[in-house]
C-alpha cells in the first residue's frame, strides 16, 4: 500500500477512533453480548443486525451526546442505520462546530 498524506492518514485514523469508541459505547451503555472488536462497521442497528429497538435508539442517541457532544434529532432515523452512518454523523457534526 502507498503511503498515503499525513492529512489523510490522520483522517483515517480519527474515522477509525470513532467507529471504535461507538462500538465501546454501543456495547457498554447497552449491556451488548458482544466485543466491540466483533461488530462489523457496515452492522445495522436495528432489524436483523444488532436487533435493537427504539428504546434503544434513545440510549444511542443519549450514548453519543455523552461520548461525543453530538445531539442526534430523535427523527433522524437515517443517522441510526448502521455503526457507519452513526460515525458519519458524529464525524460531520465534530468538522462543523
Amino acid at each position: 500500500m502507498a503511503n498515503l498524506p499525513d492529512s489523510m492518514q490522520q483522517q483515517i485514523n480519527a474515522r477509525k477512533e470513532i467507529l471504535n469508541a461507538i462500538k465501546e459505547e454501543l456495547v457498554e451503555r447497552l449491556e451488548l453480548e458482544f466485543e466491540p472488536e466483533d461488530i462489523d462497521d457496515d452492522t445495522f442497528l436495528f432489524g436483523g443486525g444488532l436487533q435493537l429497538d427504539s428504546i434503544d435508539s434513545m440510549e444511542i442517541i443519549i450514548g453519543m451526546q455523552s461520548r461525543f457532544d453530538v445531539m442526534i434529532p430523535e427523527d433522524d432515523v437515517s443517522s441510526l442505520r448502521t455503526i457507519n452512518t452513526l460515525a458519519d454523523f458524529v464525524q460531520n457534526e465534530q468538522l462543523s462546530a
